[in-house]
């Protein structure tokens, strides 16, 4: 740059000279060649960097000058502490000075590095080596210091300082958490330390920052739940879930300050550490519980509640209005805040129904307010409520698995269950949207795979005992298989069928798999079980189904072609 302004000066005098002798005013002097313009080595860049690099060597020299007077003994060694201190805060001060001068940038920069390199090694030989601080008071005076010197990275813009600040105070932390097993101080400095990166990061418009804070502030409360059950390490079990639910109230907070108070989107960094923050809380949660330090009740009732709240802010009307990130952020944080939490308070079955009743009224709402998100959404919990039911599991075993006696019992609770999701696809849900685009049907397809899922299987746990049982103790295998061929068959008629109901287009999608498993499973399950009577009714059934199938998507998509 000042090689630049150089030229630029001496470029600018030769047209002035030249504009001089044009008017008279005085004789042309030949222009400058570019050799003589170009800077010499003592006053460019070089010359610069030269000068800079000596000053540290200089401020360094300082340093150790203040530790051989100590090391003497010419002073105590608890006023030398203080002064090397001192020492480093001089030079924080002339960076702060430094930067606010219109090419200081560079020399500000060196200084504050220069201060945060004498600090931080100075802070822990005085908790380690000369035992003048205990962990506790270390972690204060590291708080002061990171705080003073973010203060100056933040109001110069010295984006590099924060980095170095950022790095040094979690490597600072985790030295002084093994020398001194302090392990609430340093917990709460780094959580602090990672939500003051993240607001640099807001204010400044800095990226990246805010990851290095982020990552100091998880692993150290993971770190904590871990030797918490350590007979080394004196840190009660509770004491990881009580810092974890620190950190997650307070990226929650900042994330909803940024959303709902600066109008501004979430991003990558808010969806990451959101759900890495849930998940730190979680494990610190059922680590206490198995030490039986913690009731997972209440953690569950504290779930339930962000739960709520994050569902309140996804339907606030600013962000309900905007369709953006906000919404989906919000509406899916609550969504696994709401299922988790519900599955430690509840029974699975309970928690089952109360999940198939949420998917119910998401699915009202999708329609509601033309959100193809919420219509995800109810997928989700009905997922999670036939996994939570076992009805997946029962569904899967009496489709393609194996005889009656080696499935899990009927529960009447499988039944509301599969009403449930039946009756969700009856409730006009959002299919169209030019964000999801194509996207937009695949709640309805993975609604309408889960119903043929839980249906069929249903179908074939009910009626099995009647036909293939007939009151014997092992069931009738050729006529399970015949059974289960028949059920397959008939829902791929029926998804052909609703495939030409404008609520249903992407029924269509599911026919041809359905069919293709119906016929691996004639020659993995009928012609091996078969008699001539059941192989002929499944042969019936499929040949039947794969006509009418195909007269039902042709006649479809004439209509389509009408239309």
């Amino acid at each position: 740059m000042e090689k630049r302004i150089v030229e630029l000066e001496s470029r600018l005098a030769a047209v002035e000279r030249r504009l001089a002798a044009l008017e008279g005013a005085g004789p042309a002097e030949a222009p400058l060649s570019e050799e003589s313009t170009a800077p010499s080595l003592g006053d460019g860049s070089l010359a610069n960097a030269s000068t800079l690099v000596g000053r540290v060597l200089l401020i360094f020299g300082g340093a150790y000058l203040l530790r051989a007077i100590t090391d003497y003994q010419l002073v105590p060694t608890a006023i030398g502490i203080l002064l090397g201190a001192s020492y480093a805060f001089v030079w924080l001060f002339m960076a702060y000075r430094k930067r606010g001068e219109d090419r200081g940038r560079v020399g500000a920069l060196f200084y504050g590095g220069a201060s945060v390199l004498l600090a931080l090694p100075l802070l822990v030989e005085a908790i380690t080596r000369f035992e003048l601080l205990s962990g506790s008071q270390g972690i204060v005076a590291l708080l002061f210091f990171c705080t003073a010197a973010l203060w100056v990275a933040f109001t110069r813009k010295m984006r590099g300082l924060a980095w170095l600040v950022t790095a040094g105070g979690i490597a600072t932390a985790f030295v002084v958490l093994r020398a001194s097993h302090s392990a609430i101080p340093v917990a709460v400095f780094l959580v602090l330390l990672g939500v003051g990166s993240l607001w640099a990061v807001y204010l400044r418009q800095w990226t990246g920052l805010q990851w290095l804070g982020a990552v100091g502030a998880d692993v150290c409360i993971v770190l904590l739940a871990v030797v918490s059950s350590n007979e080394q390490w004196s840190v009660e079990p509770r004491t990881p879930l009580l810092l974890g639910t620190l950190l997650l109230i307070s990226y929650l907070v900042s994330f909803t300050l940024r959303s709902h108070v600066r109008g501004d989107d979430v991003g990558i960094f808010e969806a990451v550490q959101g759900v890495l923050a849930i998940g730190v809380t979680f494990l610190a949660a059922v680590l206490a519980a198995r030490a039986g330090a913690a009731d997972l009740d209440r953690v569950g009732i504290f779930s339930l509640a962000l739960g709520a709240g994050a569902y309140a802010l996804a339907f606030t009307p600013q962000t309900r209005s905007t369709r953006g990130r906000n919404f989906y952020f919000f509406s899916t944080l609550g969504l696994g805040l709401v299922v988790a939490g519900s599955a430690l308070v509840l029974s699975s079955v309970m928690a089952a129904a109360v999940w198939s009743l949420m998917a119910l009224i998401l699915a009202w709402f999708s329609g509601r307010y033309r959100r193809v998100a919420l219509s995800l959404q109810c997928t989700f919990l009905l997922i999670a409520a036939g996994i939570g039911s076992g009805i997946l599991e029962t569904g899967l075993q009496a489709l393609i698995g194996g005889t009656t006696g080696s499935w899990p019992s009927m529960v009447a609770w499988h039944l509301l269950i599969a009403l449930a999701t039946v009756a969700c696809l009856f409730i006009p849900v959002a299919q169209k949207s030019e964000r999801w685009g194509a996207l937009a049907g695949l709640p309805q397809l993975i609604l309408l795979a889960l119903s043929v899922w839980e249906v069929g299987g249903l179908m074939v746990q009910y009626l099995a005992p009647v036909l293939a049982s007939a009151g014997s103790q092992e069931p009738d295998l050729a006529v399970l298989a015949a059974l289960r061929t028949a059920v397959l068959s008939a829902a791929s008629v029926t998804l052909a069928l609703s495939s030409r109901h404008k609520r249903w287009p992407e029924a269509r999608w599911l026919v041809y798999p359905v069919l293709i498993l119906v016929g691996f499973k004639l020659f993995l399950e009928d012609f091996p079980n078969g008699q001539p009577v059941t192989l002929f009714i499944a042969l019936a059934l499929v040949g039947s189904a794969l006509i009418l199938v195909a007269k039902l998507l042709g006649a479809s998509k004439q209509e389509e072609i009408r239309l």
